[in-house]
Parts: structure tokens; sequence; C-alpha cells
């Protein structure tokens, strides 16, 4: 498969997950609507927006977090009444919602899931990425009055405490310490593309084996390193959507153009991203999108952070098709040097 053409169609895609729904009815699962619900009531009950043209409305998910995350997500049940995934990964562009998303799950986590002693944890890069989803979280408790009564954010430690149940939620990142002996009930991991190494998501993604539950989330935009942790989730996930891997305990979810979309195309701005017309607007992209078209560093960022499209480097030098423009013409020609070396030293190296 080229990597143009990586992933399904939304018919194919569809399909696939009929057949990956199939498997897993096979093996004792089943779809509760009302669970899903419980969680979407949450959002809309206790938690509300704290910044920008919405701050105060109550979080009402959008179609896309609803139908495709949250309702499959906490929908699905083992045969036993425990949720069906463990593991999920989100991949969508900035600007559509993802910190506030992960950051109202947290919270569902920390204080609805039914859990007594629960630990929630978001995780990133640094300790500046890692209190992203705090800081969030934090903002939508002091925002509701129902919240706020029974949560205490403690800002020095980035930690949330519900007393009720004897839970918390903690920021945590690579600089935190030993993350060694968490019992975890719940894990956002933040921006995984930014991660150095697999150090970190190895220790937390294997944190909750003795919970009933446990869920672990990344959710992040995409990256360029092929060797990295995220790639390896990304790559992961795009064979259990296409049907390569019958995975039916692992939930992805990826939005993002195709390699040969026309990338200036407003058509390909909504294909990648779901939020589209709320929290990501048109004539932003549009603005962004004349920027990328001159810059060819801009261009990589527009690709990886609006599109969602894995770039072959963090940074562009020149643009392809200036470099494709120049097919069929000698280097020679185009090269320049300083002073000449003398041909004693080219001797000496042995030139």
């Amino acid at each position: 498969m080229s990597p143009a053409k990586r992933g399904p169609s939304k018919a194919t895609k569809a399909a696939i997950c009929s057949e990956m729904d199939e498997l897993a009815v096979k093996d004792g699962c089943w779809f509760d609507l009302a669970a899903a619900e419980h969680v979407r009531e949450f959002f809309r009950e206790f938690l509300c927006h704290s910044k920008g043209e919405w701050a105060g409305q109550p979080f009402e998910l959008l179609p896309w977090q609803w139908d495709d995350v949250v309702k499959p997500l906490f929908g699905w049940k083992r045969a036993d009444g425990t949720r069906r995934y463990r593991k999920a990964y989100i991949e969508v562009p900035k600007k559509n919602g993802k910190s506030t998303l992960a950051a109202g799950l947290s919270l569902y986590l920390l204080i609805a899931d039914g859990e007594v002693g629960a630990e929630v944890y978001s995780a990133g890069a640094d300790r500046e990425q890692a209190g992203i989803i705090y800081r969030e979280a934090a903002s939508m408790v002091r925002a509701s009055k129902e919240l706020a009564d029974h949560v205490d954010p403690i800002d020095s430690t980035k930690r949330l405490a519900f007393p009720r149940t004897g839970s918390f939620y903690r920021a945590l990142s690579r600089e935190s310490g030993s993350n060694e002996g968490l019992n975890i009930h719940g894990l956002a991991f933040d921006e995984l593309h930014a991660q150095k190494n697999r150090d970190l998501w190895d220790t937390l993604t294997y944190g909750g084996a003795s919970r009933r539950q446990s869920l672990a989330f990344a959710i992040t935009t995409a990256g360029f390193d092929r060797h990295s942790i995220c790639w390896e989730q990304h790559e992961y996930a795009l064979q259990v959507l296409d049907g390569r891997i019958p995975d039916w305990t692992f939930f992805p979810y990826i939005a993002a153009a195709a390699d040969d979309d026309d990338w200036t195309d407003p058509k390909t701005w909504a294909k990648a991203n779901p939020s589209m017309g709320v929290t990501v607007k048109q004539e932003e992209l549009a603005e962004a999108c004349r920027e990328a078209q001159a810059s060819p560093r801009k261009e990589n960022s527009f690709k990886r952070y609006r599109l969602n499209i894995w770039t072959e480097q963090d940074v562009r030098f020149l643009q392809m098709s200036e470099w494709d423009a120049c097919a069929g013409i000698s280097i020679l020609n185009r090269c320049w040097g300083g002073p000449a070396m003398p041909a004693s030293t080219w001797r000496a190296h042995g030139t």
C-alpha cells in the first residue's frame, strides 16, 4: 500500500468496524447505550467551557466526539460488564478540541466511572506539556458549581483530589521522577509524537494491569519521526482500521488528509478537521495555507498540525515542487565554493 493511500475509505472503515464488532460479539461483547449516555450526560451536566467564545457554556460533545469516540469507547462492554476497550489512539489536527476532550474524559474517569481509589494521570513530554490537560481539567472544576464543592485542585503539584472516593488525578512527565509502581485507572497521554523515546509510554501503559477496567488513551497530532513510539501506535491503529490486525480490544480514531490530497483545497481541510466550523475556522485555515504556500517551513507545519499528515522531517528547507523543477540539471553547474585548495593539500588528504 503506497503512503498516499494509507487508511481505508469511510465505507471500507464502516465495514471493517462492523466485522470487528462481530468478532467482539462472538467473544461475548455487547453494546450498552446507557453507559455511553452516562458519559455524555456527565459532560453536559457537570462540565462547562472555561475560556474563549464558549466560556461558561455546558460542554456539549461535538458530533465526532460523541459518535466516533465517546459512544463506542464507553458503550461497548465485555461479557463481564467491563469496558471492551482498554487502549485507544486518537489522532486529530490541532485546534480540534483534543485537550478539552482529554480533560473531560479524565474528570469522568476520576469522578463518575464508579472506581473507588481511582488514580488518573495525564502525561506529556515535559512538565509544561503534561500540565496542559491538568489546567483544562482544573479550569472545568472551578467553573462548575457542582464539582467545585467536591474536587480540590492543587496547582503546585498539578493534582486534583476527589476525597469522596479517595481518588486523585495528577499530571506526569519524564521529569517527574520515578513513575514506577503506579496503580493507574485512567491515563491520558497528550501529544505522544513529542516523546523522545518509549520509556514513559511503556511504564505508564503497564501501570493499569491490576485495575478491573483501566483505560489508557493517547491523544495527539501527527509527527515526523518514523522510529518513534507514536509512529508505532499510529501504524498499529491504521492496521486495525483497515482490518489487517483483528484487535477488537484496541480503539483507533484518526482524522487526517491523505498524502496525495490537495493540501490547499478547503475540502481537504474539512476532511482532516472534524471540528471544522466550530473550533476550527475556515478563514483561519485559509490564511495559514496562504502563508504555507510561500514557505517550505510553514508548509510542513501546516500539513502536520492542521491536516494531520505525517511529514518526512520536522522542518523542510525546499519545497518539493522547486526540487522537482531541477530535474535534469547538472549539480556541477549550480555549485560554487570558497578559495581553491592547494594541490599539496589534496594529495595530503588522498584526493
